[in-house]
This record gives C-alpha cells, structure tokens and sequence, in this order.
C-alpha cells in the first residue's frame, strides 16, 4: 500500500450552512470507510462542530479575526499546516476559501492536489467582494488539481467562467440524509393550515433574501389564490427581507393567506404535511431544499435557475420548471400540480439518488481517481 498524508477538507467554519453541512457528511463519511481524513478550520466555532466523528482529526487553524480579510489571515498556519502534515489532497470549500488555499499552496510548495469545491453558480456575483473573488478563481485556477461543483450547471459555469477545461471539472452532489428526513418528518407539523383539511398549502422554505425572489413567490400566490380560494402559503424562514415581504403580502392583499413562520427547528414536518413546496429563486447551486421536499414525498416545483433545479428535477421529470421570475407561469405550475400530484413514492425514489451512500461512493471514486488509494 502506498503511503501518502490525509485528505483534508478547509472549510472556514462549522456554523449552519449548506456547504459546511456537506462538509462535516463527506469527512465524517470518507473517515467511516477507512480514509485518514483532516478537517481544516479557520474559524473552530458552530452548531456543526459536535456533529464531526471522532474519526476526523480537526485541525483548529486559530485564525485571527482580521478585518476585511477573513479567512486570508489563515494564510501562515494554512501554509504551516501543508508544509508539515503533508496532506495528499484538499478540498477547499465555496470559491473564496479556495482562492485562500491555492495561495498557501503555492507558497507552501505544497505537492497536495487541491480541489476548489463550488456550492453556488459562477459568474452570478451580487457583489463587489463576489466578482473580486471570482477574478482571483480565474487568475489561480491553474494551480487546481481538478475542482468539484454540485450540479452539472454548476460544473459548466466553472468552465465558462473561470477558463478551466471540461475535463478538469468533476460533478459531485451534496449528500442528502434521506433516512433521516423521513424520520424527522414521520408527523406533520401543527399548524392551523396543515392540520385543516379545507386548505391546500404552498409552502416556502428558505432565507428571505434577494436570491430566493420571495416577491415573485408572493404574486404567486396572489394569482392562484385567486384561483383557488382555498389556498395558503407558509414562508419558513428568516432574513432581512421579511419586514419588506410581509409589506408586499398585505399590499397586494394577501397577507391573510401567507403566515411567515420565521425559523423552525424542524421543517420537514412542514414538508410532509404541504400540498406542494415552491422554490422561486433566481440562482441556486444544487437546492437541498427540493430534495428534502421529494424526500418527504413532497411534490415540488421550481424555477429552472442556474443551476440545479433542472438535474434535481431530470429535466421536469419529478416537478414542473418554470423561468425566473415568471409568476404567471409559477402560478400555473402550482395549479398543475395540486390539481394532479406526482406520487409521492417516486419522489422519494429520486431523492434517494442523493443520499448519503451514493454520494460518498462517488467521492471515493474520484478521490481513488485523482488522488491517492487508501
């Protein structure tokens, strides 16, 4: 057997989010079936820190807190870190964490092979900080062994956008914990709504913020309401949108039919109790939230936003796709949809293809592939 270091994951902390979840799954997952697994961190902070098997050795990177640089000021013990353990391959979480990486690999003289691991789609950048972090991606994407991204839409925005050739983009999905949705989500949550039998509910999940187009969620709403009168929608959720939706939700005249829930503890119970979940945002990466819903047998429908709905969803096949910011055409996906739902076995038969087992079996391919054999 050939020797060689760890496989290391950077992730700049273990507070709630999608990628950190993926993260903390993947290394506890790879570390299950034998692999010597390292969990980088700058920031050793969050919920998730108590989820991480005492298999992975976390490596606490004890970043100073530096304004506007972030997760750079891990730059010298990230540096430290390769030069001394060695490790036979990273991968760097989201694009500006591994922009940080590639940097301390190159003045580590590192031999690792670093995999930037993209969660969202590139060359969608709200931001001054987003388009300053996507030109540094182009500049050192070079010194990348081969990035992951999440979706197939996801993977071809990496070679649009950052010049890197086909076949150096691999698609890896986010492992999703199928079994243990379907245990979480056994009763339907006690609301009002989903416990009376006289409504059909649309329910909302996800930050109130400009990516999600909850706006265009709400006129939705309006439109079907009108439609179905007996319809109601419940946005779970929290964000710096919500005083301003709630706004629209009774300027349009529906806030009796639409209750903001805030954050709750377990939303799948929501889930399994909703007529259909609706998803209206304006970019993704690979939207967990759908297949959470499908796991709950859930029926679903979605914008076809870049990127993910579509290879979630194969093409339309498990729930309608509509464009972007087309209310009416959401509107008339919904009414499709409570008047004729898919079945909820399938549903969960394709949510299963994201789960935890199938995933890792994949990046155990791609690690055997492009990095060292256990």
């Amino acid at each position: 057997m050939t020797e060689h270091g760890p496989i290391s994951f950077y992730v700049p902390s273990l507070t709630v989010g999608g990628a950190e979840r993926v993260t903390v799954t993947v290394a506890n997952g790879l570390a299950a079936r034998g692999y010597d697994i390292d969990l980088l961190v700058p920031y050793y902070e969050g919920a998730f820190a108590d989820e991480v098997d005492e298999a992975v050795d976390i490596v606490d990177l004890q970043t100073p807190k530096v304004p506007a640089v972030g997760v750079g000021a891990s730059v010298p013990r990230l540096v430290s870190y390769l030069r001394h353990q060695s490790p036979s391959m990273v991968f760097a979480q989201m694009l500006y964490s591994s922009d940080v990486c590639l940097l301390a690999h190159l003045l580590a003289g590192s031999d690792a092979t670093v995999v930037p691991t993209v969660h969202n789609t590139v060359g969608i950048n709200e931001t001054a900080k987003q388009r300053l972090v996507q030109r540094l991606a182009a500049v050192t994407s070079d010194r990348a062994g081969q990035f992951v991204a999440v979706s197939q839409g996801a993977a071809e925005s990496v070679v649009k956008e950052l010049g890197v050739a086909p076949e150096n983009v691999s698609v890896l999905h986010n492992p999703i914990p199928v079994a243990d949705i379907r245990a979480q989500a056994v009763d339907a949550a006690d609301h009002r709504w989903i416990r009376s039998a006289d409504h059909e509910v649309v329910l909302g999940i996800g930050r109130l913020a400009p990516q999600k187009d909850y706006a265009t969620f709400l006129e939705a709403v309006r439109l079907l309401h009108e439609r179905r009168p007996a319809v109601r929608a419940i946005i779970v959720g929290r964000g710096p949108e919500r005083d301003a939706l709630e706004t629209m939700a009774s300027d349009i005249g529906v806030a009796d039919a639409v209750d903001f829930a805030g954050y709750v503890d377990n939303p799948y119970r929501y889930m399994t109790g909703a007529d259909v979940l609706a998803m209206s945002s304006i970019h993704e990466g690979l939207p967990t939230v759908l297949i959470e819903a499908m796991a709950c047998g859930c029926p679903v429908v979605s914008t076809d936003c870049p990127s993910g709905p579509r290879t979630i969803l194969e093409n339309g096949a498990h729930g309608p796709l509509v464009d972007v910011g087309d209310s009416r055409a959401l509107t008339d996906a919904l009414s499709s949809t409570l008047r004729d739902p898919p079945e909820g076995a399938a549903l969960v038969d394709r949510a299963r293809d994201f789960a935890p087992e199938t995933v890792l079996d994949d990046y155990e391919s791609f690690v055997n592939t492009h990095g060292p054999v256990r």
